[in-house]
């Protein structure tokens, strides 16, 4: 009796389809949520049937019911049955014109009853009902494990020869898979940079943000690759959701550190809008389309800011990376990351190391430059150090006191052997602690105090003593001040610090005032002395140091600021 109701109710069914069901040709599928009996659903008369988007159907746990009429294509004769291809997030069972063509999972009234299902699965055709033309698909469906409420639960439904079904699945995972290996050594390069070269944070940045992009790749062929039971499915949308937010934040981040934006709030005001934005969009595709869209507008906006700071070369190369990602996401905003991303970030990236490539090179070719000249230059304030004059004067001096004065003798012999040495033990290193420093100034300032027959005192107001400067460098602006100016009364030099908070980065600022003296009037220029705080400064801080100089009515002012 059972039998021949189904089979009335299919023909009945199939000779009104073409008339009063919508088709996946449309996008549209007749959706019931009553709990009908198989024998009612498949009969053309039930009711309860409304019609809604294929992309739309959300019916919650179920079991509900859907049909929709389905187009087989025109094939060769002799050409194998064609397949069925579900994508549905859900257990179901279904009917092919009225014939039960399988099931995946098992459909439940409860969470219990319920065994969840493969959220891909492809079905052979009846031979006998495999005919080109419209035929009607039935489903049952329930998700009661889901673990959330999608926007829609239908994927993909299509008709196809199996074989071809398949092969076409797998090669739009193949851009994406080699996309992924590059991006994964693009991410451990850069952070084995940082390890092994001590590459900078835009390093670090730019190695982290390869590695979330390659993981949102693998997220996004996870599916393809595992073909998981569906309740996986929300696990899988929400670690994508967190690669997408941080890929949406590190890349204006990278491009940040890359180009030393100097106004702060800029670079998170555009993406944190954005992101906010995210809480009234419906669905994961909806959120990650955001979410990516902001963080390409504002690391545009980093990038033209950096081009007109004059960063021509390298902010070039970020807005040809920036503008190819940005064509690809206008062209499907919403599908973005899912198809264009790969792409759109595989070719950004790229660009992106290249910058930073270029960059690494060129501030590598200035600090062997500044080194070389920092040595050099080394070398000659050594031979001014040790010049016959100077050399004459000494001795002639220690020669007088020896016979005259033992103790004080001594006393310069001390002072002028730790000033040498404390030379020494710097001259070789790129920075030292500016206790170091001090040390060096106060043995130098004891040496020409002997020998100027005075007392000379360094004072010091709001320094660091564990912050780093270049050897030699308040050391060379003692020298300067003695080489400009004659003292026959007790003087004190001062040294003033301070930290400034203006910009991208916190800097340190130190203030050296040198009293003025007596005889030659005191100067900056060009001389050996500033041509190696140039250099050594350079060595040390490369392109992110200060240095002003000029007169005072209290004396000579040195600023110089350096990254803190």
């Amino acid at each position: 009796m059972m039998s021949s109701t189904l089979v009335t109710g299919c023909f009945a069914l199939s000779l009104a389809a073409s008339a009063a069901l919508p088709s996946t040709r449309q996008g549209l599928v007749q959706v019931n949520t009553e709990e009908l009996p198989p024998e009612v659903a498949l009969s053309a008369d039930a009711p309860g049937w409304r019609t809604v988007a294929a992309d739309q159907v959300s019916e919650g746990t179920g079991p509900y019911w859907l049909r929709t009429q389905v187009d087989v294509p025109p094939r060769e004769e002799g050409a194998p049955t064609p397949a069925l291809a579900l994508s549905v997030l859900g257990s179901w069972e279904a009917w092919w014109d009225g014939r039960p063509l399988g099931r995946n999972g098992q459909v439940g009234r409860t969470p219990s009853e319920e065994v969840p299902g493969r959220v891909d699965v492809q079905l052979p055709l009846p031979p006998d009902l495999s005919a080109p033309g419209p035929h009607v698909l039935t489903m049952r469906v329930s998700a009661h494990q889901l673990g959330f409420q999608p926007v829609g639960t239908i994927h993909r439904l299509q008709v196809g020869e199996a074989a071809s079904l398949a092969q076409t699945r797998m090669l739009g995972m193949v851009p994406a898979l080699c996309m992924l290996g590059a991006l994964v050594l693009m991410g451990l390069y850069h952070l084995a940079r940082v390890r092994l070269a001590h590459g900078g944070l835009a390093t670090l940045l730019l190695g982290v943000l390869c590695l979330s992009a390659a993981a949102l790749v693998l997220l996004e062929a996870w599916r393809g690759l595992a073909n998981y039971p569906y309740p996986q499915h929300a696990v899988r949308l929400r670690l994508q959701a967190a690669a997408v937010l941080a890929v949406a934040a590190l890349l204006p981040a990278t491009v940040h550190a890359a180009f030393g934006e100097p106004r702060r709030w800029l670079r998170w005001l555009g993406l944190g809008l954005g992101l906010l934005s995210l809480v009234f969009v419906p669905g994961f595709d909806g959120k990650s389309s955001i979410a990516l869209g902001a963080s390409l507008v504002v690391s545009t906006a980093l990038a033209v800011l950096a081009w007109r700071r004059g960063e021509s070369g390298g902010a070039l190369g970020t807005l040809a990376g920036l503008g190819f990602a940005g064509v690809l996401y206008l062209l499907e905003p919403w599908g973005f990351s899912e198809r264009g991303f790969f792409l759109a970030f595989g070719g950004l990236l790229l660009c992106l190391t290249a910058v930073h490539a270029r960059q690494q090179r060129r501030q590598q070719e200035r600090f062997e430059s500044a080194t070389r000249a920092a040595e050099r230059l080394q070398l000659e304030l050594l031979k001014r150090s040790l010049q016959p004059h100077f050399l004459m004067n000494t001795l002639g001096a220690l020669s007088e006191w020896v016979e005259t004065e033992p103790a004080q003798a001594v006393r310069f012999i001390e002072a002028l052997g730790a000033a040498y040495r404390h030379l020494l033990a710097v001259s070789g290193e790129r920075t030292i602690p500016l206790a170091r420093e001090l040390e060096l100034c106060r043995a130098h300032l004891e040496v020409m105090g002997c020998r100027q027959g005075t007392a000379f005192q360094l004072e010091t107001e709001g320094v660091d003593l564990e912050a780093p400067v270049p050897p030699a460098l308040l050391h060379t602006l003692l020298e300067n001040a003695f080489s400009h100016n004659r003292y026959v009364s007790p003087h004190t030099f001062r040294l003033q610090g301070s930290l400034v908070n203006e910009g991208a980065r916190p800097r340190r600022r130190y203030a050296f005032l040198a009293p003025l003296g007596t005889g030659m009037r005191q100067g900056g220029g060009e001389g050996t002395g500033s041509r190696y705080l140039r250099a050594r400064l350079e060595e040390a801080f490369p392109g992110a140091w200060r240095l002003e100089d000029g007169p005072t009515e209290a004396g000579w002012m040195t600023r110089v600021e350096v990254p803190a």
